[in-house]
Protein backbone atom coordinates (compact mmCIF):
# COMPACT_ATOMS: atom_id res chain seq x y z
CA UNK A 1 0.00 0.00 0.00
CA UNK A 2 2.81 2.26 -0.15
CA UNK A 3 3.10 3.39 -3.61
CA UNK A 4 -0.97 4.51 -3.37
CA UNK A 5 -0.39 7.84 -4.01
CA UNK A 6 -2.87 10.48 -5.21
CA UNK A 7 -2.32 10.31 -8.47
CA UNK A 8 -2.78 6.30 -8.41
CA UNK A 9 -6.45 7.04 -6.63
CA UNK A 10 -7.27 9.57 -8.86
CA UNK A 11 -6.96 7.60 -11.37
CA UNK A 12 -8.85 4.88 -9.81
CA UNK A 13 -11.77 6.55 -9.06
CA UNK A 14 -11.52 8.30 -12.71
CA UNK A 15 -11.53 5.12 -13.94
CA UNK A 16 -14.63 3.83 -11.77
CA UNK A 17 -16.77 7.22 -12.10
CA UNK A 18 -16.03 7.08 -16.22
CA UNK A 19 -17.22 3.31 -15.89
CA UNK A 20 -20.43 4.13 -14.03
CA UNK A 21 -21.05 7.10 -16.29
CA UNK A 22 -21.07 4.42 -19.22
CA UNK A 23 -23.15 1.97 -17.04
CA UNK A 24 -25.71 4.65 -16.52
CA UNK A 25 -25.48 5.13 -20.38
CA UNK A 26 -26.35 1.47 -20.89
CA UNK A 27 -28.99 1.69 -18.32
CA UNK A 28 -30.77 4.79 -19.82
CA UNK A 29 -30.69 3.13 -23.70
CA UNK A 30 -32.49 0.02 -22.11
CA UNK A 31 -34.66 2.38 -20.85
CA UNK A 32 -35.12 4.13 -23.97
CA UNK A 33 -35.92 0.72 -25.96
CA UNK A 34 -38.31 -0.18 -23.35
CA UNK A 35 -40.25 3.14 -24.23
CA UNK A 36 -40.14 2.73 -28.04
CA UNK A 37 -41.64 -0.73 -27.59
CA UNK A 38 -44.23 0.26 -25.33
CA UNK A 39 -45.31 3.27 -28.10
CA UNK A 40 -43.83 5.91 -25.89
CA UNK A 41 -41.84 7.58 -28.67
CA UNK A 42 -41.40 11.09 -27.26
CA UNK A 43 -39.97 9.39 -23.88
CA UNK A 44 -37.73 7.20 -26.22
CA UNK A 45 -36.17 10.04 -27.70
CA UNK A 46 -35.32 11.77 -24.89
CA UNK A 47 -33.54 8.32 -23.12
CA UNK A 48 -32.22 7.57 -26.38
CA UNK A 49 -30.89 11.38 -26.78
CA UNK A 50 -29.48 11.16 -23.27
CA UNK A 51 -27.82 7.50 -23.47
CA UNK A 52 -25.39 9.29 -26.00
CA UNK A 53 -24.46 12.22 -24.18
CA UNK A 54 -23.86 10.19 -20.83
CA UNK A 55 -21.68 7.65 -23.38
CA UNK A 56 -19.57 10.27 -24.40
CA UNK A 57 -19.25 12.11 -20.87
CA UNK A 58 -18.30 8.68 -19.46
CA UNK A 59 -15.80 7.99 -22.65
CA UNK A 60 -14.23 11.64 -22.09
CA UNK A 61 -13.67 10.72 -17.63
CA UNK A 62 -12.30 7.25 -18.95
CA UNK A 63 -9.67 9.06 -21.64
CA UNK A 64 -9.33 12.14 -19.46
CA UNK A 65 -8.47 9.95 -16.54
CA UNK A 66 -6.19 7.79 -18.61
CA UNK A 67 -4.25 10.95 -19.94
CA UNK A 68 -3.81 12.45 -16.00
CA UNK A 69 -2.00 8.75 -14.86
CA UNK A 70 -0.21 8.12 -18.04
CA UNK A 71 0.53 10.87 -20.74
CA UNK A 72 -0.08 14.05 -18.67
CA UNK A 73 1.81 13.48 -15.45
CA UNK A 74 3.49 16.28 -15.31
CA UNK A 75 0.57 17.99 -15.99
CA UNK A 76 -2.17 17.26 -13.35
CA UNK A 77 -3.57 21.17 -12.77
CA UNK A 78 -4.92 20.39 -16.59
CA UNK A 79 -5.94 16.95 -16.29
CA UNK A 80 -7.81 17.69 -12.79
CA UNK A 81 -9.50 20.67 -14.07
CA UNK A 82 -10.94 18.89 -16.89
CA UNK A 83 -12.07 16.11 -14.62
CA UNK A 84 -13.54 18.64 -12.61
CA UNK A 85 -15.47 19.97 -15.56
CA UNK A 86 -16.69 16.86 -16.81
CA UNK A 87 -18.03 15.64 -13.42
CA UNK A 88 -19.70 19.17 -12.93
CA UNK A 89 -21.21 18.25 -16.75
CA UNK A 90 -22.25 14.75 -15.83
CA UNK A 91 -23.88 16.02 -13.01
CA UNK A 92 -26.25 18.48 -14.87
CA UNK A 93 -26.98 15.68 -17.14
CA UNK A 94 -27.29 13.02 -14.07
CA UNK A 95 -29.95 15.75 -12.38
CA UNK A 96 -32.28 13.93 -15.03
CA UNK A 97 -32.98 10.98 -12.68
CA UNK A 98 -29.99 8.79 -13.04
CA UNK A 99 -28.21 7.70 -9.59
CA UNK A 100 -25.64 5.78 -11.00
CA UNK A 101 -24.21 8.86 -13.35
CA UNK A 102 -24.37 11.60 -10.23
CA UNK A 103 -22.63 8.71 -8.60
CA UNK A 104 -20.37 8.40 -11.65
CA UNK A 105 -19.81 12.28 -11.59
CA UNK A 106 -18.78 12.33 -7.46
CA UNK A 107 -16.30 10.00 -8.48
CA UNK A 108 -15.01 11.89 -11.64
CA UNK A 109 -14.86 15.01 -9.56
CA UNK A 110 -13.06 13.58 -6.58
CA UNK A 111 -10.12 12.53 -9.07
CA UNK A 112 -10.06 15.89 -10.45
CA UNK A 113 -9.56 17.21 -6.90
CA UNK A 114 -6.99 14.40 -6.25
CA UNK A 115 -5.09 15.45 -9.58
CA UNK A 116 -5.35 19.22 -8.10
CA UNK A 117 -4.07 18.30 -5.03
CA UNK A 118 -0.24 17.73 -5.53
CA UNK A 119 0.14 20.99 -6.81
CA UNK A 120 -2.21 22.53 -4.43
CA UNK A 121 0.50 21.02 -1.68
CA UNK A 122 3.21 21.83 -3.41
CA UNK A 123 2.34 25.70 -3.23
CA UNK A 124 1.37 26.02 0.28
CA UNK A 125 4.60 23.99 0.65
CA UNK A 126 6.67 26.91 -1.06
CA UNK A 127 4.95 29.39 0.48
CA UNK A 128 5.14 27.89 3.84
CA UNK A 129 8.93 28.00 3.40
CA UNK A 130 9.59 31.31 1.95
Amino acid sequence: MSNLTERNLGWAFGLLGGLLVVVAAVVRAFVGTFDLVTGRFALALGAGGAAVLLFAIGALALFFSYLAHRTWSDRPIIAGTLLVVIAVIAGLVGLSGSVIALLGALFVFLAGLLFLLTPALSSVKTLATS
